[in-house]
């Protein structure tokens, strides 16, 4: 997706008739702005990481190797791990509520 959004700059600078210094410069950085599709990504990511730590924890297998914990502490540190558990544990305590109520976001 930034690839796209970078080649139509470059390409729209090119129409306008821009040196090729300033087709690649507005190229590079369009590639580089943040999309808003990247928090939904980011988010999406950060959702599986949470259910594959809690898929550790319930298989009572070792956190040790726990490839989504590991990764989470490695990014994040481990304050950071323990604010996402806990909000992961709140939001999911509600998840058989809003099951049974046949409640979907």
């Amino acid at each position: 997706m930034h690839d796209v959004v970078g080649r139509a700059a470059g390409g729209l600078f090119a129409l306008l008739g821009r040196p090729r210094i300033e087709r690649v410069f507005a190229q590079e950085l369009a590639r580089r702005i943040p999309l808003p599709v990247d928090a939904q990504l980011s988010a999406a990511a950060r959702g599986l990481q949470i259910a594959g730590i809690y898929v550790c924890v319930v298989g009572n297998r070792s956190l040790a190797d726990c490839a989504c914990l590991r990764d989470v502490l490695i990014v994040d540190g481990q304050e950071r791990l323990q604010q996402l558990l806990q909000g992961a544990l709140e939001d999911w305590q509600w998840l058989p509520r809003r099951m049974s109520a046949g409640i979907t976001e």
